[in-house]
């Protein structure tokens, strides 16, 4: 149990990493308070450094911790929740996988597709698992009742989009959406697209593509999804019906890429039958994140045999 703000600061990124099964967060053991003053709660630098708002966020928590065990109203126990999800948020998008860190997916999160997954995979990962963090940290001891209150999710704008685009993705591909949004959450920001291209490539194109050709094929998915979630950046946070069908279509819009890349490599089975023998003593060629994404490969059931794809819903 933590038993005071210095211990949760201590124990923020660990209990992040426990809870999601993230392979480590990128936290360089700072934390700064949030200057400017325009009602952010808290950030994460591409330094790796965590900062939280001294009213907002650091005073709530002390005064948790001040009164600890004691009984709330439902108000006191909704800001002291918000105050976590914002730990617990920022403690999310720090999280990667080996090899990789944050400031690897700088670039990347200058795009407004990108900005628009990252921020609403982080958010649904802590909506979804905030509880968890809670648990893991044993707040409830210090705050009872917490973990029944509930607070409104942000990023309003862009929760819709990943939200319909995970949980069809998960649909096709026999896991929960709330797996694949933790799958999304636990790698950089440069690659998060890839995890979701990576299991459809899985159930649609495994058995149809050569070894070589598999990261050709997840790159060509992921840039086809990539361009719905641009069009809502900046969206009123009130659209969500055009939300929620910005990530329906870019499901949908991997999978017209899916049938491209099929279709093509259905011609040349014996092209790819060859290919493969020749690199079945070979490593696999150019992955963006090597051998240390096993914990975003799928394993289904459904994978077609050799020149056959299963059902993929398309709109």
């Amino acid at each position: 149990m933590v038993a005071s703000f210095g211990e949760l600061m201590a124990e923020q990124a660990r209990a992040a990493v426990a809870v999601t099964g993230a392979h480590h967060s990128s936290w360089n053991s700072l934390v700064k308070p949030l200057v400017q003053d325009d009602g952010q709660p808290g950030s994460v630098g591409w330094d790796n450094t965590i900062k939280y708002h001294a009213k907002l966020t650091v005073a709530v928590l002390q005064e948790m911790f001040d009164r600890a065990g004691q009984q709330h109203d439902e108000a006191t126990l909704q800001r002291y929740r918000e105050a976590l999800r914002v730990v617990f948020h920022e403690n999310i998008h720090l999280l990667a996988a080996a090899g990789t860190s944050l400031a690897m997916g700088c670039g990347a999160y200058q795009e407004p597709a990108n900005e628009v997954l990252e921020e609403g995979t982080t958010e649904l990962a802590t909506q979804n698992a905030l509880n968890q963090y809670i648990e893991v940290l044993d707040l409830e001891t210090i705050a009872p009742g917490i973990t029944a209150a509930r607070t409104a999710p942000d990023y309003g704008a862009y929760t819709p989009a990943v939200k319909s685009f995970t949980d069809v993705l998960g649909d096709q591909t026999g896991l929960p959406g709330v797996e694949v949004i933790r799958r999304m959450a636990v790698v950089t920001t440069a690659h998060k697209l890839w995890v979701a291209a990576e299991l459809l490539y899985g159930v649609a194109l495994s058995a149809v593509v050569p070894d070589q050709g598999r990261a050709a094929a997840i790159t060509d998915i992921a840039a086809a999804m990539k361009p719905r979630f641009a069009e809502i950046y900046g969206y009123d946070p009130l659209d969500v019906r055009l939300s929620r069908h910005a990530g329906w279509n870019a499901y949908y819009d991997g999978v017209k890429a899916a049938k491209a890349i099929e279709a093509y490599w259905s011609g040349l089975q014996d092209l790819r039958r060859s290919l493969d023998a020749g690199l079945g003593a070979m490593p696999r060629l150019d992955d963006p994140q090597g051998s240390t994404h096993d914990a975003t490969r799928p394993s289904d059931p459904r994978r077609g045999k050799a020149g056959q794809s299963p059902w993929l819903r398309e709109g």
